[in-house]
């Protein structure tokens, strides 16, 4: 008897609605179009044959729509749906129901994890998921990292991966994250966290409202990639030097206060990016330069905040240190084109 084909799906229902998309008019993604995505998704993995769809629960109201929706729908399915099978877990709401489902889902055997977010969501995930593959799905504010899609061909190239068996070697592609390290006094190290785009250094002690939305206070920041298409800080590196997803290395960038929309007359510059969504700014720089595996970034002597993929997320004090480190090939993404190349030769070959 084959085995049961598995993938998991982690949709964070309340991605794109932080203080950013409010001041940016930028309208958040309502519940019912999730909802929507999730149908197209299951009905991409039931054409390919998944036996079972794995499901992170939670608080919002999403599995009562999809499950009254699916009622409506499955009738005019041509396959059968896969058994959905929603986590036995606790959920609190935060980021680390995205973490605790990855986890979950590693361990019952998922080929692949679909994830709708942004980019912290897909960090989240990154967190939990080990050697399984993950598909982002964009939903979030900044989605430097998961693409821009249509969700239908990433849940079908997701199902063709699982149930044709299509070689790792043909459709993954490994990627790099950021490491974060906090140390006391001691030089004990009492916290790690992770950044799959950008991890940034603000002089500021009380993180408030998670995400950056203005620049006065952020001081250095450094990436894995910078595109010009993203929104967030992989935008600001991108006018400096572009740096591929896949390419070796990071930038690491310092900047200087701001004084209105120029910068000041000394060694300064400035650069135009979109932070946001909707508002385009002037970020004054006083350095940059790339920054590899093996090179090191550390803090020590003030006060300030960390954030992660555009959120603030660690409070660091003055006898309290920071390391700032790059690693290759830390985790895995499946290569969407690249599965349905590979599938499309198979089948032509096999006419």
């Amino acid at each position: 008897m084959s085995a049961t084909v598995r993938v998991g799906i982690i949709a964070n229902p309340v991605s794109a609605r932080d203080i950013r998309r409010i001041i940016s008019h930028a309208s958040g993604l309502p519940l019912g179009e999730r909802v929507n995505m999730l149908v197209r998704i299951l009905s991409a993995l039931a054409a390919c044959g998944v036996d079972e769809v794995l499901l992170m629960p939670e608080m919002e109201g999403l599995r009562m729509l999809l499950e009254r929706r699916l009622l409506a729908v499955v009738s005019a399915l041509e396959y059968p749906l896969p058994r959905l099978r929603w986590l036995d877990m606790a959920v609190n709401n935060n980021t680390g129901d995205s973490v605790a489902a990855a986890e979950m889902m590693r361990e019952e055997g998922v080929s692949a994890i679909l994830v709708l977010g942004g980019d912290g969501t897909h960090r989240a995930v990154v967190k939990g998921c080990g050697d399984i593959p993950i598909a982002g799905i964009s939903t979030g504010t900044n989605n430097a990292f998961p693409p821009m899609r249509e969700v239908t061909i990433t849940a079908w190239a997701v199902g063709l991966y699982a149930v044709e068996n299509v070689p790792r070697e043909h459709s993954l592609r490994a990627n790099k994250c950021l490491h974060i390290r906090k140390y006391d006094a001691a030089g004990k190290e009492i916290l790690h966290e992770i950044a799959l785009i950008d991890a940034a250094v603000l002089n500021e002690g009380i993180l408030g409202s998670k995400a950056i939305s203005e620049t006065d206070t952020l001081r250095t920041f450094i990436t894995t990639q910078a595109s010009v298409e993203a929104v967030g800080l992989s935008a600001v590196a991108a006018a400096l030097e572009p740096v591929g997803r896949y390419e070796a290395g990071g930038l690491l960038v310092e900047l200087v206060p701001s004084y209105g929309s120029h910068a000041p007359a000394d060694k300064a510059f400035s650069v135009q990016a979109v932070l946001t969504p909707g508002m385009i700014e002037y970020i004054n720089i006083g350095s940059y330069r790339r920054f590899f595996e093996g090179d090191e970034y550390r803090l020590s002597g003030q006060t300030g905040l960390v954030a992660l993929d555009g959120e603030r997320e660690i409070v660091f004090r003055e006898e309290e240190s920071i390391a700032i480190t790059l690693q290759e090939g830390a985790f895995y993404t499946l290569d969407v084109p690249a599965v349905l190349q590979f599938v499309n030769a198979q089948r032509r070959g096999q006419r």
